[in-house]
């Protein structure tokens, strides 16, 4: 695949700010400071599923050719080679774990459904 044109101009920010910075957890602030230095790039929230770590949340960045731009890939096993998927614009972010089950809560509670909550204090009580 032949790379955009600016990619050089990205892939030197990127290097850059890696320099300075442990990319690990940090794909939603390298892509809001990197896309004010390139303002042309969209902002995008979804997973990426990494080969040895599998589905994870991430941000990166596309440009005009939905060419994805992303800073912190090297955070990855695979870095940046595995499968990156959008969340549609309404999809609700999550605001944590379930203590029980470990799938992700949307509302602010420690569990992600009553039946999780019940099967937990089961287990406690």
């Amino acid at each position: 695949m032949t790379q955009p044109k600016p990619w050089a101009l990205y892939q030197a920010w990127i290097g850059k700010w890696l320099r300075k910075n442990d990319p690990y957890g940090k794909c939603h602030e390298a892509s809001i400071e990197m896309q004010e230095q390139f303002p042309h790039l969209r902002l995008v929230r979804g997973h990426y599923h990494d080969v040895m770590w599998g589905e994870r949340e991430h941000w990166w960045l596309v440009d005009d050719d939905e060419n994805i731009v992303d800073p912190t890939a090297t955070q990855f096993p695979s870095k940046g080679s595995g499968h990156y998927y959008e969340l549609p614009d309404d999809a609700k972010e999550p605001l944590g774990k379930c203590m029980n089950c470990g799938e992700y809560c949307y509302e602010n509670r420690n569990f992600c459904s009553d039946g999780c909550e019940r099967a937990c204090l089961r287990d406690y009580l």
